[in-house]
């Protein structure tokens, strides 16, 4: 046992001190903080933004008040009073337009005249100005303010989103099936990125020495099972300690600046402790489970390879196959009780991108949830085990036959040592 935490011990020191692994920790975190800085530059150059002068030629006082109000960010230049004094100021670019209102009874006749500067605010004034028509009118027809807003009213729809289960209906929350979905999302994403980063370093970690020829010595003082599994525990510490990384960073983050007015208001409607929550589940479960996987058949695959050059080329089945699971997993996310997304939810390959949109979309049941669980584990300590066997076998096998050969070849050696050992033992 000591031998095999050597192996992960060395493992783990040469790529956490890597210059690669710090570029690979250090790049989402520049790219979320550039887009969040970006985020909170224009929110606050349009908290920051000057008023923009326009005229009004109006003769209703009640309407110079309204858009004189700070909500509008109007500079009105009091000083222009006709249509031709604003024409001749906008040609002067003095201001950047003019609204002419000319109140005929209780219609209005509205003129906007701007040079591309209120094309934003038009729907804007063209509702407060429908609105103040609508009190023009009420008042010639002797209506009570109260009789206007009961004729306005809008209708008042309650919504219940329920979901069956076991022939009975349960209410469901809305925030909360939001906060599903988009973390099943955000899974989905993290183990791509995961898989496309790690299934590289536990590859090129199996067929290192390989390569370089020094097996023989290295076996001749721990097992392969110690080398495999001491390399596969390893690589998925460091993984662990890139997660771990994440999670300090975005906590203290979060905690440093979630009393400021731009994260407020992104946070402010959602809850934080419930989105949490949500990712500790089910989905957590799904993502360990997803990578590892994935990450142990990484590991096989490196070890067909005789020559660091072949890495790449033994990883890109394994990058198919998490491509066709995460394009899968999309497809789930539009339509989650479709056939295709049902079966391939427990294909364990496929299962931590489909399942998690199943549940969000409370398509699933709890037993299904679980049976998906158990067969993802499950099929994960299989090709754990398979790979060992292999790894076994072809560990000292040198050949520069393609992958099904080095296959074909080191199940022959596994079939030719089991024979051995049965004859040995009679």
């Amino acid at each position: 046992m000591s031998k095999f935490w050597v192996i992960t011990k060395e493992v783990y020191k040469k790529n956490v001190k890597s210059f690669g692994f710090i570029i690979m920790v250090l790049i989402p975190l520049i790219v979320i903080g550039f887009f969040i800085g970006m985020g909170y530059y224009f929110s606050r150059d349009a908290q920051n933004i000057e008023a923009v002068p326009v005229a009004l030629i109006t003769e209703d006082a009640t309407l110079e008040q309204m858009f004189a109000s700070e909500e509008w960010n109007f500079d009105i230049a009091d000083d222009i009073t006709t249509e031709e004094e604003a024409e001749t100021a906008l040609s002067d670019e003095t201001i950047d337009g003019y609204l002419v209102i000319d109140s005929q009874g209780e219609a209005l006749q509205v003129e906007v005249v701007h040079a591309n500067e209120l094309s934003n605010q038009v729907p804007l004034i063209t509702e407060a100005l429908t609105n103040y028509q609508t009190m023009l009118r009420a008042n010639e027809l002797d209506l009570a303010p109260e009789d206007v807003m009961s004729l306005t009213e809008q209708v008042i729809v309650d919504e219940t989103v329920v979901s069956i289960v076991d022939g009975s209906l349960a209410e469901e929350d809305m925030s909360e099936r939001m906060i599903q979905v988009w973390s099943a999302y955000a899974v989905s994403i993290a183990i791509m990125a995961f898989i496309m980063t790690y299934s590289g370093i536990i590859a090129e970690e199996v067929a290192n020495e390989k390569g370089t020829r020094i097996m023989e010595i290295i076996l001749s003082s721990a097992s392969a099972t110690n080398h495999f599994f001491g390399k596969l525990v390893g690589v998925s510490l460091v993984m662990l300690t890139q997660i771990g990384i994440y999670a300090a960073v975005g906590t203290g983050a979060y905690l440093y600046f979630r009393n400021t007015d731009f994260v407020q208001g992104i946070v402010g409607e959602f809850d934080i402790f419930g989105m949490l929550r949500e990712l500790m589940g089910y989905t957590l479960i799904f993502f360990i489970a997803g990578v590892l996987m994935y990450v142990i058949l990484a590991a096989f695959f490196g070890s067909l390879a005789t020559k660091m050059e072949d890495v790449n080329k033994a990883v890109t089945p394994i990058v198919f196959i998490a491509l066709a699971g995460f394009y899968v997993g999309l497809f789930a996310f539009n339509s989650p009780e479709n056939t295709l997304s049902v079966v391939f939810s427990y294909v364990p390959l496929f299962t931590p991108f489909v399942m998690p949109f199943r549940i969000a979309a409370g398509t699933v049941a709890t037993g299904g949830i679980w049976l998906s669980i158990i067969g993802t584990i499950g099929f994960t300590i299989l090709i754990a085990f398979v790979s060992l066997a292999f790894y076994r076998s072809n560990v000292l096998v040198y050949s520069d036959t393609n992958m099904l050969g080095t296959i074909k070849r080191s199940w022959s050696i596994m079939q030719s040592n089991r024979k051995a050992r049965k004859h040995n033992t009679a």
